[in-house]
């Protein structure tokens, strides 16, 4: 598929990243992110790239701002989204990779983002292609007033992905290389289809949220950080692996 990937600067660019938002998260009015912030952030520091068709027509983006950890200038990744029509044809990879090129041609070797831990597929995308390390959990991170379907029912839990840019681990995945995982210093299991879950019994869901947090913060606080994540025999799970020391 024809699909390019390009840094969006005209404002007709940014009012299809809105109108995306809507049919991805759909989300109400109030909870979507304007044109003119788009336009902000652009100006200030920060980069939307978007997937256009032949045809110019936008099928996905993914949106950065300018941020620091501690004393480090990074970039915080807060949005990427892929119309339903486009999913699962490696599009969300592509634009990954832009904001990798993106960032390493302007001097910064690392991006951050938030993701639900309780999401599998996030999370093997995240960790197993694109090599990220998270070292931070947040609790309730965004609130619970989304007006999005896909956040209601349970609290915006969010583990914090480091994306090292430059770094072998995340090299190697992006090549595809096979990535040894020693025997991890603890692990974190969630269910494979949290989406499932929630909807044939929520308070189960909110009974694996609840002891994934513990867990997170518990090893968290004691120096691990995760690293892995791989599916269990059962197949009804999956597990995080951690493992002590700096990322």
């Amino acid at each position: 598929m024809d699909i390019e990937i390009r840094e969006c600067v005209r404002h007709e660019e940014f009012e299809q990243c809105v109108e995306l938002q809507r049919l991805v998260w759909q989300f109400s009015d109030l909870d979507l992110v304007p044109t003119h912030i788009f336009v902000v952030s652009r100006h200030t520091g920060g980069f939307t790239l978007g997937a256009f068709t032949a045809s110019n027509e936008m099928v996905g983006f993914a949106y950065a701002l300018v941020a620091r950890g501690g004393e480090k200038i990074c970039y915080h990744s807060d949005m990427l989204a892929v119309s339903p029509a486009y999913q699962g044809q490696g599009i969300g990879r592509r634009l990954k990779l832009g904001q990798r090129e993106f960032a390493l041609k302007h001097g910064i070797d690392l991006i951050v983002w938030t993701f639900d831990p309780l999401q599998a597929l996030n999370a093997h995308f995240n960790i197993n292609k694109l090599g990220v390390v998270a070292r931070t959990y947040e609790v309730n991170c965004y609130g619970s007033a989304s007006s999005s379907h896909l956040h209601q029912g349970l609290d915006t839990d969010r583990l914090l992905a480091e994306w090292w840019l430059d770094s072998p681990a995340v090299r190697s995945r992006l090549n595809g290389a096979e990535v040894p995982t020693p025997p991890p210093a603890a692990t974190v299991k969630i269910p494979a289809d949290i989406s499932s879950l929630k909807a044939r019994d929520l308070d189960a869901a909110r009974v694996w949220q609840l002891q994934v947090r513990r867990q997170f913060l518990e090893h968290f606080a004691s120096g691990l950080y995760v690293a892995g994540f791989e599916p269990l025999a059962d197949g009804s799970t999956f597990q995080y692996l951690l493992y002590p020391g700096e990322p």
